[in-house]
């Protein structure tokens, strides 16, 4: 366990320092934490199909996106994350890096109960590494879980604030079928502006199945807090289809998580 430790951080490690690339919305939060908690996860996903060209001929894709999350529990009901980000656009013209800060209060702690909430906000500075005249991103919403016996839905809607008001979501339906294995539905989408949403056909919308791995006892549950601290490990793969013209047709997402 200690040189699979020692490997996975060591490929965080590189991970931030490679010219790879990242997506931020494949983020899949949880409500929990537990004070002094570490928690190391990569998210990647290669991106097949581009979205149409928009009225200025545009196309506003990736090919691929890649993200390195670290995130630390100052207390049980306060976690702090960093995130940054590698982004290859759909024509090959310049690798972006960026860099994402959030901070997530729990209202309701889960603790292996039916119901916990949460309170997330972030931060996206456009200009940090990049020279870029875009504004920077605020966003914030609710984390909320609801479980039933091995059911467990999580919704994140989130409200986003660059150039004009608009909407965020990802939300997963997870089934716990063994000790170490659960399937699950995820969606994912963007509203750009709230107040001119336009036709459906214009959003970003995806949808798909996953499957994850655990380690031992899913984070979260009531056992886990009963054993103490200990290392835990989770690796997930899943495709999305996308549901509009302005989505990727198909997108393969795969997740490597560590906590402690």
């Amino acid at each position: 366990m200690a040189g699979l430790r020692a490997a996975l951080v060591t490929g965080a490690a590189l991970l931030l320092f490679s010219p790879i690339q990242a997506f931020a919305e494949f983020e899949i939060p949880e409500v929990d934490g537990e004070k002094g908690g570490l928690e190391l996860e990569y998210r990647g996903a290669q991106h097949w199909g581009y979205p149409r060209p928009d009225e200025d001929g545009d196309i506003d894709a990736l090919r691929q996106s890649h993200e390195v999350e670290i995130q630390y529990a100052i207390a049980d009901w306060w976690m702090i994350r960093i995130t940054p980000n590698f982004e290859e656009p759909a024509d090959d013209s310049i690798d972006i890096f960026t860099v994402g800060i959030e901070t997530q209060f729990v209202l309701v702690p889960r603790k292996g109960g039916r119901f916990g909430l949460a309170l997330m906000a972030g931060y996206g500075p456009a200009d940090w590494f990049v020279d870029v005249d875009d504004p920077d991103e605020v966003e914030f919403g609710p984390v909320a879980e609801f479980a039933n016996d091995k059911w467990l839905l999580t919704l994140n809607p989130r409200i986003a604030n660059q150039e004009e008001l608009g909407l965020e979501y990802a939300a997963q339906l997870q089934y716990r079928f063994a000790a170490h294995w659960s399937g699950a539905v995820m969606a994912f989408g963007e509203i750009e502006e709230l107040a001119h949403t336009g036709p459906f056909n214009v959003q970003t919308h995806a949808v798909g199945p996953s499957l994850y791995w655990f380690s031992g006892a899913h984070h979260g549950e009531a056992e886990a807090h009963e054993q103490g601290r200990s290392a835990e490990w989770s690796a997930g793969l899943g495709t999305l289809f996308g549901l509009t013209s302005q989505t990727a047709d198909v997108t393969l997402r795969g997740t490597l998580r560590m906590e402690y």
